[in-house]
């Protein structure tokens, strides 16, 4: 839906907690119960995240990860993300509920980087802006790519991952093909003189003057904050 001014409308997500007790009771890690049960995640992030009540927490066992905490089902209902009891990442498990796994991947170095990469994702859904916005919807979706990596730097290490392909996927709705062979994600970086994450934005095809040339958008992760990470930076 599109208001008076033309922009695409969306239902807001509403961040939501996830019990404590229930948490600790099933044996997730410390640092998931604080940011699961602090701010917790989105009821519903537009097409990524959909929060199901009747199922959150309910623990299962994955292929390749071991006990596992039920978070959220994809927009299909079919696939579903699950916090490992181990370690506190974040996986994907396709197939449907009732039938064994038919694959899993993780996706996420930690349920606090979830929050920020959808974090991400949903201010860009929220913002209302498309293609048909030009300039101001490419600087968003750039400022996007730079929260998301800055967000969980390390699961963007892996080319072929879920978000890293879901971020290309992002990049094939600008308005002009990029500039280059490598993918936004792939050129986000720690800046450690501006100690914070900037992307070395490459312009269009046939902008030859936009080539080359530095975003200038951070991902307000300075050097003093708990995202800025100069370690985990590619």
């Amino acid at each position: 839906m599109r208001s008076d001014d033309g922009r695409l409308v969306y239902e807001t997500p509403k961040w939501m907690p996830y019990d404590a007790d229930e948490l600790a009771r099933i044996g997730a890690p410390d640092e998931a119960v604080k940011a699961l049960s602090g701010r917790g995640l989105p009821h519903n992030a537009y097409e990524v995240f959909v929060r199901d009540e009747a199922r959150e927490l309910e623990v299962a066992e994955l292929p390749g990860c071991g006990s596992a905490a039920f978070l959220a089902a994809y927009t299909d209902s079919w696939n579903s993300f699950w916090l490992s009891l181990a370690d506190g990442s974040v996986w994907l498990r396709w197939g449907a509920p009732d039938e064994p796994a038919e694959s899993v991947l993780r996706i996420d170095a930690s349920a606090a980087g979830l929050q920020g990469v959808l974090e991400a994702w949903c201010d860009l859904r929220g913002s209302g802006l498309d293609a048909e916005d030009g300039e101001e919807y490419e600087d968003a979706v750039v400022s996007t790519v730079i929260r998301a990596v800055a967000a969980d730097p390390e699961v963007f290490e892996d080319d072929e991952g879920w978000w890293s392909n879901i971020l290309v996927e992002l990049e094939s709705t600008l308005p002009g093909a990029l500039a280059g062979d490598a993918h936004l994600f792939q050129l986000v970086s720690w800046d450690e003189a501006a100690g914070e994450w900037v992307l070395d934005y490459p312009g269009v095809a046939d902008d030859e003057a936009g080539a080359g040339t530095d975003s200038g958008v951070g991902a307000g992760a300075d050097a003093d904050s708990d995202e800025a990470a100069p370690a985990a930076a590619g």
